[in-house]
C-alpha cells in the first residue's frame, strides 16, 4: 500500500472512530487537526476533501462505510507499524473526549480484530488497555454489531472545519 493510500485509510479510521457513537465531540476534531499538525500521518492529503468524500459516503450508505472500512482492512496488507498507527488514530480519537461509548469499544475491538499484530506488542506499546480485549476475542465479534450503531447528523458533520488554527 502507497503511503498516499495508507494516509487515505488513517483518516476513514479517524472519522469512523468519530461517527461511529452518533455524536462528533469538538475534543475529537481538536485532536484530528492535532495530528494533523504534530505527525506525518495525513501528511500531503487534502483533509477537507477526504472529510467530503466520507460525508457523502455516509450519507449514501449509511454504517455500510465503516463495513467497507472493515473489509478492505482485511484484504490489505499492513506491516505492525502501519497496524499499530492504525490503532493509535481510533484509540486518540476515543480518548479525546475522556467517554467511551459503548459503540467507540465495539468499534476499536471490531478494528483490532482486522489487524494481525500481536497483543503483546499492543500492550508494549500502549500499556494494558482495559476497553481493547485480545486479538481472539476481538476477531469474534460479528460484524452485525454494527447494526446497533448511531450515526451522527449529517448537518452536524458537514459544519467540521479541519482547516488548521
Amino acid at each position: 500500500m502507497d503511503k498516499t493510500e495508507f494516509k487515505k485509510l488513517l483518516f476513514k479510521v479517524a472519522f469512523c472512530t468519530m461517527a461511529c457513537d452518533g455524536h462528533i465531540d469538538k475534543r475529537e476534531i481538536e485532536e484530528l487537526k492535532l495530528m494533523d499538525k504534530n505527525t506525518t500521518f495525513f501528511e500531503a492529503i487534502d483533509l477537507s476533501d477526504e472529510l467530503s468524500e466520507l460525508v457523502n459516503s455516509l450519507d449514501k450508505k449509511g454504517t455500510k462505510i465503516i463495513e467497507e472500512l472493515f473489509e478492505s482492512l482485511s484484504k490489505i496488507e499492513l506491516n505492525a507499524i502501519q497496524e499499530l498507527i492504525i490503532l493509535e488514530v481510533a484509540l486518540r480519537i476515543i480518548n479525546a473526549d475522556e467517554i467511551h461509548d459503548e459503540n467507540e469499544v465495539r468499534f476499536v475491538n471490531l478494528l483490532r480484530g482486522k489487524l494481525e499484530v500481536h497483543d503483546e506488542i499492543i500492550n508494549d506499546r500502549f500499556g494494558k488497555l482495559d476497553i481493547l480485549h485480545t486479538n481472539e476475542y476481538s476477531r469474534n465479534i460479528t460484524s452485525k454489531s454494527l447494526e446497533s450503531f448511531h450515526l451522527p447528523d449529517m448537518s452536524n458533520i458537514k459544519e467540521i472545519d479541519l482547516k488548521l488554527d
